[in-house]
């Protein structure tokens, strides 16, 4: 590329032989070989990335930079978003529910066997099979799973959190017993309010169960990368579970017409570094 005349382009295998996802170990262990001596700053645009792909890079060079508490490298995540082409894609899931890697968080550790369980599934049009199967892994292992539901409010598209109840009407009535109460809505071009969001809702759950086993929250995020990148700051500061099926390919449907002017956005989330003092630590992001 013009721009970056120094670029290099590699290939990550996204699924083994016996399709075991690898992707995810294979983006980290590809960043592992790259050095970091003379970097100043570190852009990660996780525009055209599945989070599967996109959040053990991200991850890796947490770990990194905490390890040899830098204050540079900065680390930046960026993407460009645009809500209305997000509900046009399509994914063709493969059949296999699991953690994305580096974000276990504490799931089939003995000492979070008897902590009561909280999932946040991020509702997104055209997603139900993929939140069935997860929910469907989620109850085999935890049949008392209780399912608070993300909804997209403020949204580009101002009906959207309406159509999403009703498509989802009958996990939400049915399968997952989800509570009006339970139901949770989040800027759908704010990562830090989703953010926010689950960590008030974590200390709050944190508070009740503690003397009772504990409280373990597992997010998946699906759809618009904004309200992922919310996700995903709360399971880097809290270390909780994302449950995640990766796809095996994507298609978009026809006859969508362009996305309205606007409607694309640069998010830009600062993750590490000199802004956050001398030892760099993140002690909450900025956008």
């Amino acid at each position: 590329m013009e721009e970056f005349p120094q670029s290099q382009e590699h290939f990550i295998q996204i699924f083994a032989d016996d399709s075991a996802v690898i992707g995810g170990r294979s983006a980290a262990s590809l960043m592992g070989k790259l050095s970091l001596d003379g970097i100043t700053d570190i852009l990660v645009d996780i525009s055209a990335l599945s989070i599967g792909i996109a959040f053990p890079i991200i991850k890796h060079f947490m770990e990194v930079l905490a390890q040899e508490a830098r204050q540079v490298p900065n680390l930046h995540v960026l993407s460009c978003d645009s809500p209305a082409i997000d509900r046009t894609i399509r994914s063709r899931p493969s059949d296999r529910v699991a953690p994305i890697l580096g974000f276990h968080g504490g799931w089939g550790l003995d000492e979070k066997s008897r902590a009561a369980i909280l999932w946040m599934p991020q509702l997104s049009p055209g997603k139900s099979a993929v939140l069935g199967r997860i929910f469907q892994f989620l109850r085999n292992d935890q049949p008392d799973t209780v399912v608070c539901p993300i909804l997209p409010f403020p949204s580009s598209r101002p009906r959207l959190s309406d159509e999403l109840l009703e498509e989802y009407a009958d996990e939400l009535q049915g399968a997952w017993s989800v509570d009006v109460r339970d139901l949770v809505y989040a800027d759908e071009k704010s990562p830090l309010d989703l953010y926010r969001t689950i960590l008030r809702i974590d200390d709050a759950r944190r508070r009740v169960f503690t003397s009772v086993g504990g409280s373990q929250i597992i997010l998946s995020p699906l759809g618009s990368k904004a309200l992922s990148l919310g996700a995903l700051m709360a399971a880097l500061e809290r270390n909780f579970t994302i449950l995640h099926v990766e796809a095996m390919g994507y298609t978009m449907e026809n006859g969508q017409g362009e996305p309205p002017p606007g409607s694309e956005e640069l998010v830009h989330i600062w993750l590490h570094g000199e802004s956050y003092g001398k030892d760099g630590a993140t002690e909450g992001p900025e956008k």
